[in-house]
């Protein structure tokens, strides 16, 4: 995406194909030195041209809520699943106590994965 500068969409979304249009896809995101909403829909026409709308600030937001009911699936949801498992990544820690009086610690991480280390 290119607004201020060149940068990488944070989301991607694949839409629903229409009369017109295949092969449809809405990035968004957040211009790293505006920080300004970014949205860019890419279509391609049936007839073999390419459409391109690039929209800014509330114009992106109308965008997307224009297309909103044509959305069929993320492609960051798709090819960057939650693991669940053991935490990895970014850690913090959490103290727990219970009512009998024990303190439990746990290696938590922020897609809600949680490790027990120690119990006191």
């Amino acid at each position: 995406m290119i607004h201020c500068c060149k940068f990488k969409a944070d989301d991607i979304y694949c839409l629903e194909e229409t009369e017109l249009y295949s092969n449809r896809m809405l990035s968004i995101g957040f211009c790293p030195v505006c920080n300004k909403p970014v949205a860019e829909l890419v279509e391609e026409l049936f007839t073999g041209g390419i459409n391109r709308v690039t929209a800014v600030g509330i114009n992106a937001q109308n965008l997307v809520q224009n297309v909103k009911d044509d959305i069929l699936y993320s492609i960051l949801k798709v090819n960057f699943p939650k693991r669940k498992s053991r935490p990895y990544g970014w850690k913090y820690g959490l103290n727990k106590e219970s009512k009998n009086g024990k303190i439990k610690q746990y290696a938590c991480d922020f897609y809600g994965n949680k490790e027990l280390i120690k119990s006191l």
